[in-house]
């Protein structure tokens, strides 16, 4: 079971954590004017001006009211969304590949992107002092993950609690955690949880993933990752949809935040758009021997791209993919990687967060 909640590497190290992790104070939603009536109307501008106003504002509990946001939209009446997206305009592909500068993204070409060639690399979506400032967070993350018997700052690891105060998916952290080494989960890093979230509303990525979904775009404790990989890791060829489902709206946007490709482990990507899941099993459930992949790519080329800090690659639960790795890799590779889900589609076993 935990092979199809968790996509790991072949030989990765899983990272023990005590099964039960320390409770959270309660947020007395009815004792701050304004925070019900927000937090069912999915209004996060409304929950942040809540909190404001009661002066409790800070990112741990901001994380947990996005938790909260969430439930309550998932339990609500699914709207009637036209599925999948779509658009009359055809992308150029760059060896396979399309790819446009962040100043030319918008919905059209993102649905062509992804619905068209099964992806979309964004160049410059995040600057360069973005990126050095995730590097630092996600150092500063795996750090205190690391110590997180010893009472250090709890703005760099606090688990996801509901509103009282229960930290959320016991049983997935009881069975190995969000972490391997050198990933750790941005819903239990407040502080960097905060940073991201301003990075992406400073880069339009919010409307953009809203609009494609067609309804409010929820992130998840287990597929929000803060990755320093390094560069002699294992990989296997899979598609997300494997143990994800195949009937989930989702968007993922994985970002690179140092140089990948080359010197660190990178992407390898089968530049062709699939609709279904291919035949997996080659070592784990849900990953797809390198037969079976010749079989399926056809005529369409294996792509290795060659990342700066700030591109971007926006994909779904159906591309066949890989880390890349090549002999003579020297470097870690850090990179953030965020999966957004529709409340009404979300896998139930995953803890979601209105984003």
């Amino acid at each position: 079971m935990l092979g199809r909640l968790l996509k790991r590497d072949k030989g990765a190290t899983p990272v023990v954590v005590p099964e039960a992790e320390p409770r959270q104070p309660v947020v007395a939603v009815a004792g701050i004017p304004g925070l019900d009536a927000a937090l069912t109307a999915g209004d996060l501008a409304g929950v942040t001006a809540a909190l404001d106003q009661a002066g409790t504002r800070d990112a741990g509990t901001e994380l947990r009211l996005r938790h909260e946001a969430f439930q309550r939209a998932a339990a609500a009446e699914r709207p009637d969304v036209v599925w999948p997206p779509t658009t009359d305009k055809i992308l150029a592909s760059v060896g396979g590949v399309p790819e446009v500068a962040a100043g030319d993204l918008d919905l059209d070409t993102l649905i062509a992107g992804v619905q068209g060639h099964g992806c979309l690399i964004v160049r410059g979506l995040f600057d360069e002092s973005t990126c050095a400032g995730l590097r630092e967070r996600i150092d500063l993350a795996l750090q205190h993950f690391a110590a997180r018997d010893r009472a250090l700052d709890p703005q760099w690891h606090t688990p996801l609690s509901d509103l009282n105060g229960n930290p959320v998916s016991p049983v997935y952290r009881a069975n190995g955690y969000v972490s391997f080494q050198g990933q750790v989960s941005v819903a239990d890093t407040p502080a960097a949880a905060d940073y991201v979230l301003s990075a992406f509303d400073t880069a339009g990525v919010p409307d953009l993933v809203r609009s494609y979904l067609g309804e409010e775009p929820a992130l998840t404790l287990e597929k929000w990752v803060l990755r320093r990989v390094p560069p002699d890791s294992n990989t296997s060829w899979h598609q997300d949809g494997a143990f994800l489902g195949a009937d989930i709206h989702t968007l993922n946007l994985w970002i690179a935040l140092s140089d990948c490709g080359e010197t660190a482990s990178g992407l390898d990507i089968v530049a062709r758009r699939f609709n279904d899941i291919v035949p997996t099993g080659a070592y784990f459930d849900w990953d797809v021997a390198e037969d079976v992949v010749t079989e399926q790519r056809g005529d369409k080329p294996i792509v290795s791209p060659v990342f700066e800090p700030g591109d971007a690659v926006f994909f779904d639960h159906f591309l066949l993919h890989r880390t890349g790795i090549k002999p003579g890799m020297t470097e870690d590779r850090y990179a953030l990687e965020s999966w957004f889900f529709t409340p009404s589609s979300c896998p139930s076993h995953y803890s979601g967060l209105l984003a």
